[in-house]
C-alpha cells in the first residue's frame, strides 16, 4: 500500500476515536456539574434558617429553593442529567423539614412554659370590702397562707358599701360587684397589686340592668367558667331567700360596659339555699365548672349550675365566701378548698380550708384586717381566685 492510501485510511479510523473521546468528555462535564450541585446542598442550610421562620406559614422556603436549583440545572445540561439534582434536592427537602419540625417543637414548647400570668398560674385569693382590696398570698408547697395584703379600693365612681361578689379572669384581672336596694354595680380591676402601699384601680363598668320593668337585680357572686365566661347569682326577691334566684351570664363585652345577660339557671325551686358564693368543683381531683360548691352563710353546698339540684355537704365556720384551687398550682397536684368568715365590724374576716373528704375546716390559717367600717362586716365579700386550665361542661 502506498504512503498517500495509508494517511487516508488512517485518517477515516481515528475520526470515530475522536467522536468517542469527545463523548466521554461531555459526560464527564455533565456529570461534574451534578455533583457540584449535590455538594451544593449544605448551602440550603440558609434556606432551612429561613424555613424555620416560613414554616409556620405553611410554605418552606427550601421546597422553592430546590425548585429553583432544579429548574437551573436542567437548562444548563442535559434534562437525563439533572436527575442527580433532584435527589439533592430531596435530601435537601427532608433534611430542612426535620430542623423546621424541630425548632417549631421547641418554640412551642418554650411558649407553652413561659409567659403566663403569675396570677393565674400560682395559688392567691382575694376578697373586697367597702374601699379595701386583700390578697391572700398561698403556698403552692402546702396550701398555707404567706401573706395578706391589705391595699385601698381606689374606683372612678364611688362603690357603694355592700355585699361585694368577685371573680378572676384568665388575665389575672378582677370582676366585681356591689349589692344594694337600687341594684349592683359592676367594676373591673384590671391590675390587682399584690404588695402594700400599691392602691388597686378600678374601673366603673355599669349597673346589671334589670328586666324590663322590674325592680332592679341584686347581685351577690360572680364566678367564671373554663371558656372565661362570667356568672351572675342574682338574689331575687331579697337576700335571705331563695325565692327568685337565679344564675346569669355575660353576652355582652362586659369589660366595655354592655352589662346584657341570660339566664341559664332558674334556681328559685332549686334543692339549694340561698346562695352567697360561687365556686368551681372538685370531681375526681380535677376542676370542674358545672359542678361547683356554694356557700349560703355557713352551709356548704354541691351545686349542679346547669340544673339548680344540690347536696348540703357540711356546717362550717365559713359564711359568705368561697373557692377551690386546682391541683397544677401546688407541688403535690392536690387540690384545696378555701372558706371565708365574715367576721364583724369589729374582728377580721378569717380564711379557712376545707378538707375535701370529710368536708371539715381548719382553724383560722389568717385573721384579716379589722377596716374600720361603719358598721357591716369584714368579711362582706364572696372569695376569688385562679380557675386553672380546664374544659367547660357548661353548655352553651
Amino acid at each position: 500500500m502506498n504512503y498517500p492510501v495509508r494517511v487516508a485510511l488512517l485518517s477515516v479510523l481515528a475520526a470515530p476515536l475522536s467522536l468517542l473521546a469527545c463523548g466521554s468528555g461531555g459526560s464527564e462535564s455533565t456529570d461534574t456539574a451534578a455533583v457540584s450541585d449535590a455538594s451544593t446542598a449544605p448551602t440550603l442550610t440558609a434556606g432551612t434558617t429561613s424555613s424555620t421562620g416560613d414554616s409556620e406559614t405553611g410554605e418552606p422556603t427550601e421546597t422553592t429553593l430546590g425548585t429553583g436549583d432544579a429548574s437551573t440545572t436542567t437548562t444548563t445540561g442535559p434534562t437525563t442529567e439533572a436527575l442527580p439534582t433532584t435527589d439533592a434536592t430531596t435530601t435537601t427537602t427532608t433534611t430542612s423539614t426535620t430542623d423546621a419540625t424541630t425548632t417549631t417543637t421547641t418554640d412551642t414548647t418554650t411558649t407553652d412554659t413561659t409567659g403566663g400570668n403569675p396570677l393565674w398560674d400560682t395559688p392567691n385569693l382575694w376578697y373586697a370590702v367597702e374601699n379595701h382590696l386583700m390578697y391572700i398570698e398561698i403556698d403552692p408547697a402546702d396550701g398555707a397562707v404567706v401573706q395578706l395584703v391589705r391595699n385601698d379600693l381606689v374606683s372612678d365612681t364611688p362603690l357603694v358599701f355592700g355585699q361585694n361578689g368577685l371573680t378572676m379572669l384568665e388575665d389575672g384581672s378582677l370582676i366585681g360587684s356591689r349589692e344594694s336596694a337600687e341594684g349592683t354595680q359592676i367594676y373591673h380591676i384590671p391590675a390587682p397589686p399584690t404588695t402594700e402601699d400599691t392602691p388597686a384601680q378600678a374601673t366603673f363598668l355599669g349597673m346589671v340592668p334589670n328586666d324590663g320593668d322590674g325592680p332592679p337585680l341584686r347581685i351577690e357572686a360572680l364566678y367564671t367558667d373554663c371558656d372565661g365566661r362570667v356568672y351572675l347569682m342574682d338574689t331575687g326577691e331579697d337576700v335571705g331567700s331563695s325565692d327568685g334566684n337565679r344564675l346569669l351570664r355575660f353576652t355582652g363585652a362586659y369589660l366595655q360596659g354592655d352589662l346584657a345577660f341570660e339566664v341559664i339557671t332558674d334556681l328559685e325551686n332549686a334543692s339549694v339555699g340561698d346562695i352567697d358564693d360561687l365556686s368551681p368543683g372538685i370531681v375526681d381531683g380535677e376542676v370542674s365548672d358545672s359542678l361547683g360548691f356554694a356557700m349560703d352563710s355557713d352551709d356548704l353546698w354541691q351545686i349542679d349550675y346547669t340544673t339548680g339540684t344540690g347536696q348540703l355537704l357540711a356546717k362550717t365556720d365559713g359564711t359568705w365566701g368561697v373557692h377551690a384551687l386546682g391541683g397544677p398550682l401546688f407541688d403535690d397536684l392536690q387540690p384545696r378548698l378555701y372558706i371565708l368568715s365574715a367576721g364583724d365590724d369589729n374582728t377580721g374576716a378569717e380564711l379557712r380550708q376545707v378538707d375535701l373528704d370529710g368536708f371539715t375546716n381548719t382553724e383560722p390559717l389568717i385573721v384579716g384586717p379589722d377596716l374600720d367600717l361603719n358598721g357591716g362586716y369584714n368579711g362582706w365579700s364572696g372569695l376569688a381566685g385562679p380557675l386553672t386550665e380546664c374544659m367547660t361542661t357548661i353548655p352553651g
